[in-house]
Formats: structure tokens, C-alpha cells, sequence
């Protein structure tokens, strides 16, 4: 009988906060933009003249979708997947974003002058030479989060590049942008 007296008011105060549209929800979600999904994958870089760039969208992914309004912060990001260096000498890889998407950018001077860098500098070895980008190394690697954090708050659409140094030839395979999100009403 103790339990039921305590159990009506619990269920009137629901009852009362789901009819004034104040239901209280709040978490952390994990936004996962495989470049794949959207036709980037492999993402072969040939040359500094010739690039390919992957053209993010995150209201194509259902939780950045059902969460973007009540985002709260941007709690971890991390860029994933395998790099392989296809020329005889290593190279340095970053990775850059333009915020205000236009025409595809096909050069690195583009793309430099267009964007910022937002992760990097990361040593690929020779040629051959395949490397997993896992969580830990690529959250050390940002440089430029502010801004990319700026963007996925925004809204959420932006270009990212892959760049080297030098003269490069390589290939991202299996990449993918996470974002964890903390949302709430």
C-alpha cells in the first residue's frame, strides 16, 4: 500500500510533464559520417593537382538529424581509417576543411588558401606503407577543433582534404568522421 500512495504522484508528475511538452532529455550521441556512405572510399590522392576531397553532410546522419536541435556541445571528434602511402618517399598528412562549401577544390593550393587546417601533422611512411588511424592518435592530432566543432554546430556542412607534402600519392580507405554530441532539452 506504501509503494501505491508513492506510485500516483509519480505518475501524475509524468503524466503533467508529457502534456506540457516538457519532457527532459538529455545524453551523448555518436555521430558517425563513413565516408563510404556518401561515395568517398576509397579517397585516392594522386597528386597535389589532382585531389579529392570528401563533401561532409551531417543532416544526411539520423542522430546528428534528430539531435542537431538541442545540441549542447561537442564533446570528442576523431577522423578514422587506413592511410596508404603509394610513393617511394614519406609524406606528412593533414587534413583540412573548407567551412563554406563551394565547387569541389581540386588543388592543394586551393584548398589551402580556401581552407584551414584542421588535423595534422601525421608521418606516413614510404611507399607501400599502410597505417590505422585509430581514436587515440587521431584526437592528438587536431589542430584546428575549435572550428570544426564551429561547423558541426552550425550547419553541419563542410569540405574536408587530405593533404601531403611534397610530392604525394596516397590513399585513405575506410574513413570515417566521428563526432560525439551531448544534446538535451
Amino acid at each position: 500500500m506504501k509503494n501505491l500512495r508513492l506510485w500516483f504522484p509519480v505518475t501524475g508528475l509524468a503524466a503533467l510533464l508529457l502534456t506540457a511538452g516538457c519532457m527532459l532529455t538529455s545524453g551523448q550521441f555518436v555521430v558517425t559520417y563513413e565516408f563510404a556512405d556518401h561515395g568517398y572510399d576509397p579517397i585516392v590522392v594522386v597528386n597535389p593537382s589532382t585531389l579529392t576531397g570528401a563533401q561532409v553532410n551531417l543532416n544526411e546522419v539520423g542522430e546528428y538529424k534528430d539531435h542537431k536541435g538541442d545540441l549542447k556541445a561537442v564533446v570528442d571528434i576523431a577522423l578514422l581509417g587506413q592511410l596508404t602511402n603509394l610513393a617511394a618517399n614519406p609524406t606528412a598528412i593533414e587534413v583540412w576543411m573548407v567551412a563554406n562549401p563551394g565547387p569541389v577544390l581540386t588543388s592543394d593550393t586551393a584548398v589551402r588558401a580556401a581552407g584551414q587546417k584542421i588535423w595534422g601533422t601525421f608521418n606516413l611512411p614510404g611507399y607501400g606503407q599502410a597505417v590505422q588511424i585509430d581514436w587515440d592518435s587521431s584526437a592528438k592530432l587536431f589542430t584546428g577543433r575549435q572550428a570544426l566543432v564551429d561547423e558541426i554546430k552550425g550547419d553541419g556542412r563542410f569540405d574536408l582534404y587530405v593533404l601531403g607534402s611534397g610530392s604525394y600519392t596516397f590513399r585513405l580507405d575506410k574513413g570515417a568522421l566521428i563526432v560525439v554530441v551531448s544534446a538535451g532539452k
